[in-house]
């Protein structure tokens, strides 16, 4: 069975560097820690005195930064209602780039419990991503009834204004508001 992170695009050569940017992005730039992707074995995560840690997944990656102090840059975290809101990307998501934040929020709040509909870029599919207890899993949805709108994104939960913030403020993106 793939990891989730590979159900949203499998791990080539191209998506590991894509994944390993978008984390680099997305660390607090005082934590002083780079990442670049290994090859096709995953991730290393590097200080500023050049010692650095092997990661094979985004979730090992983000447990590994946490280790070392580092946390995504702008961090609040994750209160209010349960609700549902809506992201748009109207050039399309960048499949990387919501995977380092999936990993990152599950990593950054352990005890949250959120749900993100997510259209795939080449829009054959829609993919469900479940952060729950520190843990992040994705499916496909086949022929979703009442699917997102194209490059629009559903964050459902507690918490759920502050994730599409943060969504959006990360992905460039702005949000629309509730559903």
């Amino acid at each position: 069975m793939p990891r989730w992170e590979d159900i949203l695009a499998p791990p080539t050569r191209s998506v590991l560097a894509a994944r390993a940017a978008s984390t680099d992005r997305l660390l607090d730039g005082g934590s002083g820690r780079r990442v670049r992707s290994w090859l096709s074995a995953g991730y290393l995560l590097s200080d500023r005195v050049g010692r650095t840690a092997h990661a094979a997944d985004l979730d090992a990656l983000w447990r590994a930064a946490g280790e070392r102090g580092a946390r995504p840059k702008g961090w609040r975290p994750l209160r209010g209602a349960d609700t549902t809101m809506s992201v748009e990307a109207p050039g399309g998501w960048d499949l990387a780039a919501a995977a380092v934040w999936f990993a990152a929020v599950a990593r950054a709040e352990p005890d949250t419990s959120l749900e993100i509909t997510l259209p795939d870029p080449a829009g054959a599919r829609t993919l469900l991503v479940t952060i729950d207890s520190g843990a992040v899993r994705a499916v496909v949805v086949t022929d979703p009834p009442d699917g997102p709108p194209e490059a629009t994104a559903l964050v459902s939960g507690a918490g759920a204004a502050e994730a599409a913030r943060h969504l959006e403020e990360f992905g460039g993106r702005r949000p629309r508001g509730p559903v």
